[in-house]
């Protein structure tokens, strides 16, 4: 796939020209670009810089890929998944007991809307939903399932393209797609004019900067991304777009998915503002020497993942992934030894003949583990692994051979 990216020198959220590159990742590809035997070698890499801001404290990238047509035909979905779909529904149950004592009628708009699931569990308790989706794939699944919804990018001139009784929202949901704006104030510019001000929410997940420094989950490092936050960058980027961030413990972390930061912020004119969270002190976030130091456990992150497939390979073992999602995708695409594993497992298969892009291991479904069995299985999507062991363990395996990337990453297979 070719894509055109174009750089910035200044800061996303700020402006400021004091960003400061952190790490690079050479050569990476898009999370979900596979590839077949006649595109095999010819898809897209690219390195992925990113930066801190000295003066705003965030983190981000600075080079902005047109993912326009990578989007339009983009098949990912977790709907396969019962922790998903128990998460989405809590999601769902959570936000309109807590704020709305279940009331009827509420308007709910998402922003990058997938198939349509989470909606779809709004909509079940009563609430009339719109999705907004860029995939045509998961615009049409997400109709199946009953969920209306507009095929194309939100941005500022969407808001045209709603229909009449969407022009107020009660609640606008963004799941993992407020982290993939490139301009994300004349977003929350474009939603807040649509925001109910009285009573508006706008829920928000992202992947939690938080976590992925302690884990070391560096594959959450994608051209797809455009900024990570903490939660102190959360309530800073709310209050400069006029919002108030009121939440970040709706959803208990048991409940939550692998790297979750989930927070709501409303208009300050909403009768929810007076419940603004205390501000979130993070100083050792605020300093360019400890993202140095992060950069540095990344760095030996991936050294340890070749040290364990050198290791069991040298053994005469045979090591496999589970999950061919983004993150096996991106943790294999910053490895020198992803090549001597054997394949990638997906449960929901994306397709026949295909490959992981750059490592270039072919992707099978499930039972392909007990039609070629292996000795090891590095687990990626790690937030999953009861469900991956009750559908594994049958297949003859025990849990000991599968191991979490976290765990392998942190050197924890001595």
């Amino acid at each position: 796939m070719s894509v055109k990216i174009a750089y910035q020198k200044t800061c996303r959220i700020c402006q400021s020209t004091r960003v400061v590159k952190i790490l690079t990742l050479p050569q990476m590809p898009l999370t979900d670009e596979y590839v077949t035997d006649k595109t095999f070698g010819k898809e897209f890499l690219a390195d992925i810089d990113i930066y801190f801001c000295e003066d705003c404290q965030t983190v981000q990238t600075l080079h902005n890929a047109d993912l326009s047509a990578y989007y339009d035909t983009y098949h990912y979905s977790v709907a396969a998944s019962k922790i998903a779909s128990q998460f989405m529904e809590y999601v769902a149950a959570s936000v309109l007991k807590t704020y709305f004592d279940n009331a009827p009628g509420l308007k709910v708009l998402e922003v990058g809307s997938g198939d349509g699931e989470q909606l779809r569990f709004f909509k079940e308790k009563g609430c009339r939903v719109l999705g907004y989706e860029p995939s045509a794939p998961l615009v049409k699944k997400a109709e199946e399932k009953g969920v209306p919804s507009i095929q194309g990018l939100f941005d500022s001139s969407s808001i045209s393209k709603l229909p009449a009784d969407f022009k107020k929202a009660d609640i606008i949901l963004l799941s993992y797609t407020f982290d993939h704006l490139p301009e994300p104030f004349k977003f929350l510019e474009a939603v807040s004019s649509i925001l109910d001000p009285q009573t508006g929410l706008l829920v928000i997940e992202v992947h939690d900067l938080e976590k992925l420094l302690s884990r070391r989950e560096y594959c959450l490092l994608e051209h797809e991304h455009t900024i990570y936050l903490t939660r102190a960058t959360a309530q800073m980027v709310m209050e400069k777009a006029g919002l108030t961030v009121i939440d970040f413990d709706l959803i208990p972390e048991s409940v939550r998915r692998a790297n979750s930061l989930i927070f709501i912020a409303t208009p300050k004119s909403s009768r929810f503002s007076s419940r603004k969270t205390p501000k979130v002190q993070l100083e050792q976030y605020n300093r360019l020497s400890f993202y140095t130091e992060q950069a540095d456990k990344i760095k030996e992150g991936i050294k340890n993942l070749d040290a364990f497939i050198e290791k069991t390979v040298r053994a005469g073992k045979s090591v496999a992934g589970y999950g061919a999602g983004g993150r096996a995708i991106m943790t294999l695409a910053a490895t020198s030894s992803a090549g001597k594993m054997k394949y990638l497992i997906d449960k929901k298969l994306k397709g026949e003949g295909i490959y992981s892009p750059k490592s270039h291991l072919p992707v099978y479904g499930l039972d392909h583990l007990k039609k070629s069995p292996v000795d090891e299985v590095i687990v990626f999507s790690y937030g999953y692994m009861k469900e991956i062991l009750e559908d594994c363990l049958p297949l003859g395996y025990s849990a000991a051979q599968f191991k979490s990337v976290i765990d392998v990453m942190a050197g924890k297979w001595n």
